[in-house]
């Protein structure tokens, strides 16, 4: 879990349809701060998720956090906005020419 995101009271509950019980269950799963702003709201699990799938993820959240507080803007779902922008960065990057990316994930080899 990264060092500076904190528990906050936002919680968000969800009612799931439990076919098999025919019954609602409840869930609900607390948010946590990022962002120096503390403006960007990811469930542990969408953090945990996010940060295998993308590295710099820190960066981005960063750059989400001074966006919204700079411009008011509201996002419905932080952890969409951010695999959008993750997508946007990697389609720019190969189009520019210049030096080669040889960055990787760990575990992998070049």
């Amino acid at each position: 879990m990264r060092k500076n995101a904190h528990l906050t009271n936002v919680i968000r509950t969800t009612c799931k349809n439990d076919l098999k019980d025919n019954h609602l269950i409840k869930t609900t799963d607390a948010h946590l701060t990022f962002g120096e702003y503390r403006n960007v709201f990811l469930t542990e699990k969408e953090y945990k998720r996010l940060k295998s799938n993308f590295s710099g993820l820190d960066d981005l959240i960063e750059q989400l956090s001074a966006y919204i507080q700079s411009t008011g803007r509201k996002y419905a779902d932080h952890a969409a906005t951010l695999r959008i922008w993750t997508k946007r960065q990697k389609t720019e990057q190969k189009s520019t020419p210049g030096i080669p990316d040889y960055t990787f994930k760990e575990g992998e080899s070049l």
